[in-house]
């Protein structure tokens, strides 16, 4: 079992807490190694990694290359698996 602690009434999963720092003025990450949640550390995040929050994969500096990216994948994806299949073109709506 991840470790847990409780918080206002809540337990809290350590497994799941992620955390993030960027101070904007200097364009740089802000040190969160002395950063403690209960008796753990949460796992931290740089600001120019992505993370999926809201299934949409940006970073906290706002870059959404990493969602395009994703959605240009899926797409070709797509694509290839419709390519040569025997739809008739009036198919195609509900199979998208």
């Amino acid at each position: 079992m991840l470790p847990q602690f409780e918080w206002a009434g809540v337990k809290i999963n350590m497994g799941k807490i992620q955390v993030a720092g960027y101070e904007h003025s200097r364009q740089c990450p802000v040190d969160l190694s002395i950063f403690q949640v209960g008796n753990g550390k949460p796992k931290i995040v740089m600001p120019w990694d992505p993370v999926k929050y809201l299934r949409i994969h940006l970073t906290i500096t706002g870059d959404l290359t990493f969602e395009r990216d994703c959605v240009r994948k899926k797409t070709l994806d797509t694509i290839k698996q419709l390519t040569k299949h025997m739809y008739h073109p009036y198919q195609i709506s509900w199979v998208v």
